[in-house]
């Protein structure tokens, strides 16, 4: 699943006062899963991952991630070049 906005993700997370740490812990999540969707080091996660946040920050299945499958790191497109 791919993050649509970390900005929206860090919207969402501030709207219900958790922490991060809060987040991780409601949604059965690690803190650094949580740390890396919001500081953009990952920007795509497990469905299961993308329910268990949205379940805890309270809003509809789809609302912050889409199905389209995270990019896998260390790949290229299929046209051979590099992303940016």
């Amino acid at each position: 699943m791919q993050l649509r906005s970390r900005d929206a993700l860090i919207i969402c997370l501030e709207a219900t006062g958790m922490s991060e740490r809060q987040l991780a812990r409601m949604a059965g999540l690690s803190h650094a899963t949580v740390n890396h969707l919001i500081t953009g080091r990952r920007t795509g996660c497990t469905l299961a991952t993308a329910h268990a946040i949205e379940a805890a920050l309270g809003v509809g299945p789809g609302t912050l991630f889409d199905s389209a499958p995270a990019p896998v790191e260390g790949t290229r497109p299929v046209d051979g070049q590099s992303r940016t």
